[in-house]
């Protein structure tokens, strides 16, 4: 037979390519690096020069101008003769760009120190200039001349600045210098360009008009704002044009997103004195952007098509927005929030790491914007107020950005790196706490105090609810994050109603708690792991031993206001709720149904959960026994058929039903508790039972006070007392020498020992005439029935008492 074909290997994978550093960084540190820095130095320097000699005066002001002005010119001509020297093509750009830069400070200068020039002259000199600069940026395709042209203009007004120009000037000035930029972004797809621009001019206006802007201007500013806003909408357009031969980044995501996420924070400054004015502004910009996003769809360019969904988005936003703002307008951090969503998006789209930090910087400020403008924040009607929408928006984005984070992650491919995947908890953690803050801050608002525990309960449920569903639905792994919290949630807040309520199903309880346990259980079920595990186990038996705390709370609370006042069956009927759980939990008819089945949770359930509840009713046994009389009107007090006796009968039910479910289900049930045998445990509490009878049969018949003091001074009670132990030795060592048992026999002895001593030490003191006659000689005649059925213990254990 031939033999079968070997397998081939699968081709190498192709590297990924490395990590663009930051292009400005990329230009300040490649090629000449002494020569660039020298040049931002030198033209530094050269501004400080013409201030130094304006304040002091050294030369006649048309010689200063006219001397800068040439070296400036000096250093284009020179740049332009070197520009064929290929060796020399870096340092002659640099020189261009320096020449440039210094022919703005001059003609700046000129106009607004020395009032050389007048306006409209200067602004025809700058606009020539700026043209005359993409023209040799475009012909020599050269960034950094453009970069450094574009740099230096805009700084020119600001190294020169005396503070008193005006900013009809200086806004008309950097429009000419954008004019510029947007002709180069036609011809070329220089991203730091178009950024640089954008940085200087949104930033400058922001620092002028955090100092200087006042309602007045408001008529002169806004066309600039506009105009600014719309190229850089359009740069980002001629952008995408030219990015047509390499698919990879059609859209610069800090222009797309960061244009109108300056422009709106602007607007809202500009704007802040008028009642609708960013709503009117919302809508005509979320026009814009469909507008555009229309008009880009019908072009059908590839290189459009991402560019055109980004538009859309942003539009989308701008919709979203305008009802609230049309209701309150400071509004700033949620459009931060959600632009800072879109831009991760878009990050995550274009494997751009800067941009997707940039995003998560900009939700953080949003955060930070909410915070400070809280305390402004009001609304007086539920669910659209202006605090609720702003932290539902901060919620949808923070969450949105951590769906974002985890389908990139779940993708490979290197999108995310490993640091930035840590933070996709942190995103999800980020959006829930934004969603519980609106909850809680409508609660607190709009809810009566007394009825907001059981709000709390409702919209904590409700809101795990909706996370699982979208678990289920969308595949989203931390949406099931909430229902890890929810109990302990539900447990603080049933704290918290045990405190400030009567009972659980008060101030719409009964409504509440079913909700909040029928939810959750539906979602252990859906959501649940197929296998259990540590911190679901803890989470099924945490909910039914809360499950039984309320219903013993409301029992008890029902029972008192049908019976008869300062009764037992109250008391008594704290006990009905976790005993019906213990027998549902060991019997055997749901030993094959989820969650009790082997495959699922019983072994938590029978092991850990129902325990716990026996242990609780056992500790109940103790409050009982020493708080209450077992009086259970209108039936008359009878030993054994009184409400607490009934109730120790239902812990007894309780506990033999669990030891039988372990019996059959193999689930081992605690053997000890606290270090301590359980079966010496029980004994202890059946001991404690049987003299609590005694004490309460002595108070119903011969009206003993039932008081620790009055017990302790009634010789009655001590002459019984010292019977009945004896008695109960008798009857243990009895047993035990029957069985062969040596351990038993010793407790029976150590019981007559404390009675012997009880006698001398208590009775013959506090005890006399017949009460202590009937103690000593009951005391006498059943040590010496002991003395004939037990007079020593077994020799040896026997297996039988190891087993018991």
């Amino acid at each position: 037979a031939p033999r079968a074909a070997r397998p081939t290997a699968p081709p190498p994978r192709a590297p990924a390519p490395p990590a663009r550093p930051s292009p400005i960084l990329a230009w300040l540190t490649g090629g000449n690096t002494i020569v660039r820095v020298g040049l931002v130095i030198l033209f530094v320097g050269l501004a400080f020069l013409i201030k130094y000699a304006a304040d002091r005066r050294v030369l006649p002001d048309e010689v200063k101008v006219a001397l800068v002005g040439l070296s400036g010119i000096a250093l284009l001509v020179l740049g332009w003769r070197l520009r064929g020297q290929e060796s020399r093509r870096g340092y002659a750009l640099s020189l261009q760009g320096a020449g440039v830069a210094v022919l703005y400070l001059t003609i700046l200068a000129s106009m607004r120190l020395y009032d050389l020039l007048p306006s409209g002259a200067a602004f025809a000199l700058l606009a020539a200039i700026a043209a005359a600069s993409a023209v040799l940026a475009v012909r020599q395709d050269a960034l950094a001349l453009a970069v450094i042209a574009s740099a230096g203009g805009f700084l020119a007004p600001i190294l020169v600045s005396t503070g008193a120009g005006n900013h009809v000037a200086l806004f008309s000035y950097y429009l000419v210098l954008n004019v510029g930029i947007a002709l180069i972004a036609w011809h070329k797809a220089w991203r730091v360009l178009n950024v640089v621009g954008f940085a200087f001019t949104f930033v400058i206006g922001a620092l002028w008009g955090w100092r200087s802007y006042q309602p007045q201007h408001f008529a002169t500013t806004e066309p600039f704002l506009v105009t600014f806003f719309l190229l850089y909408v359009g740069i980002a357009v001629f952008f995408a044009r030219q990015q047509a031969p390499a698919l990879r980044s059609y859209v610069d995501g800090t222009l797309v997103f960061g244009t109108p996420l300056a422009a709106f924070a602007l607007q809202a400054g500009l704007t802040r004195n008028m009642e609708f004015g960013l709503a009117y502004s919302s809508l005509a910009a979320a026009a814009i952007y469909v507008t555009l996003a229309s008009a880009l769809n019908r072009v059908g360019r590839e290189s459009y098509r991402l560019l055109t969904e980004a538009f859309l988005a942003v539009g989308v936003v701008f919709v979203s927005l305008a009802i609230p703002l049309a209701l309150d307008a400071r509004w700033t951090s949620a459009a931060w929030a959600l632009e800072g969503a879109a831009i991760y998006w878009v990050g995550v789209r274009q494997r751009t790491p800067l941009t997707r930090a940039f995003a998560l910087v900009l939700q953080l400020l949003a955060g930070g914007a909410f915070v400070k403008a809280y305390p402004d924040l009001d609304g007086d009607i539920p669910l659209l107020g202006a605090a609720f929408i702003g932290a539902v928006l901060l919620a949808v984005a923070g969450l949105w950005t951590n769906r974002l984070m985890g389908r990139a992650r779940a993708d490979g491919a290197g999108t995310l790196g490993e640091y930035e995947a840590q933070f996709t908890p942190v995103l999800f953690g980020w959006g829930l706490a934004w969603l519980l803050f609106a909850g809680l801050n409508e609660i607190g608002e709009f809810v009566h105090y007394t009825r907001q525990p059981m709000a709390l309960v409702a919209f904590l449920t409700a809101a795990t609810a909706a996370f699982a569903w979208l678990h289920r639905r969308l595949d989203w792994p931390e949406a099931r994050w909430p229902l890890m919290g929810l109990l302990p949630a539900l447990a603080l807040l049933a704290l918290i109603s045990a405190v400030a309520q009567s009972h659980p199903f008060a101030h719409y309880g009964w409504l509440a708690w079913p909700f909040a346990f029928i939810a959750h259980t539906v979602m252990l079920r859906r959501i649940g792991p197929p296998k259990p595990t540590p911190w679901f186990g803890v989470l099924h038996i945490g909910a039914y031993v809360l499950f039984a705390i309320l219903g013993a709370w409301e029992a008890n609370w029902a029972a008192a206001q049908v019976t008869a006042h300062e009764t037992t069956w109250s008391v008594a009927a704290v006990l009905l709720v976790p005993a019906a759980l213990v027998f549902w939990t060991t019997s055997a008819q749901w030993d094959d149904r989820w969650p009790l089945s082997a495959e699922s949770f019983g072994a938590w359930y029978r092991g850990g959960g129902a325990p716990i509840l026996v242990g609780l009713m056992a500790f109940w046994t103790l409050y009982a026994n020493a708080t209450h009389d077992g009086t259970s009107d209108p039936l008359p007090y009878l030993p054994l058929l009184n409400a607490i006796d009934l109730g120790h009968m239902l812990v007894a039910l309780s506990a033999g039903a669990l030891w039988i479910s372990s019996r059959r289900t193999g689930v081992p049930s605690p053997e000890a508790v606290g270090g301590i045998p359980a079966r010496i445990v029980a004994s202890a509490l059946t001991f404690i039972w049987l003299n609590a009878i005694l004490l309460r049969s002595i108070h119903h018949w011969a009206d003993v006070p039932y008081n620790g003091d009055a017990m302790m001074e009634s010789v009655l009670v001590q002459s019984a007392l010292s019977v009945f132990w004896t008695f109960l030795a008798l009857a243990v060592m009895v047993f035990a020498t029957r069985r062969a048992l040596r351990t038993p026999w010793m407790v029976g002895a150590g019981l007559m020992a404390v009675v012997v001593a009880k006698l001398v030490l208590v009775d013959l003191s506090r005890v006399s005439g017949v009460e202590r006659i009937v103690s000593f000689i009951g005391v006498g005649v059943l040590m010496l029935v002991v003395g004939y059925f037990s007079p020593v213990p077994p020799r040896a254990e026997s297996g039988m008492e190891t087993a018991s």
